[in-house]
């Protein structure tokens, strides 16, 4: 890998870990990163989810939403606000106390954590 994209990488890199409560499609992390070609932003988003640094955590209804991945990150289940894009972190012991009551009530054992959706409360409060 060349320096350049050595530099496009540790950019893409930073963003995400910079706004870890936060995901982000490919596209908007493109906006935010304009200096770094597009088709370059899709391939190192793959890059770095498929090596663990990024998290696929749904979709926006079109595209697919990523989130920095932190070694804490997979022992507790996230909630994403679907107006704003915010994550929030679940206690770890509510994680688990729901993932045992899934596993339970539906015989599946659950291998990844779950991200809810719904509406923070920012959000929530600015359709009043």
């Amino acid at each position: 890998m060349s320096q350049y994209h050595t530099r496009q990488k540790t950019a893409i890199a930073k963003f995400f870990a910079d706004n870890r409560d936060r995901g982000f499609s490919p596209e908007e992390v493109y906006e935010n990163l304009p200096e770094i070609p597009r088709s370059t932003v899709y391939r190192i988003i793959t890059q770095l989810s498929c090596s663990g640094f990024l998290r696929k955590t749904g979709s926006d209804g079109r595209r697919a939403v990523y989130q920095y991945q932190g070694k804490d990150c997979s022992s507790h289940m996230h909630i994403r606000c679907i107006e704003c894009g915010a994550i929030e972190h679940l206690d770890a012991d509510v994680s688990r106390k729901i993932e045992e009551m899934v596993n339970h009530s539906s015989g599946y054992t659950a291998l990844e954590s779950t991200v809810f959706e719904g509406l923070c409360r920012k959000c929530r409060e600015g359709r009043r």
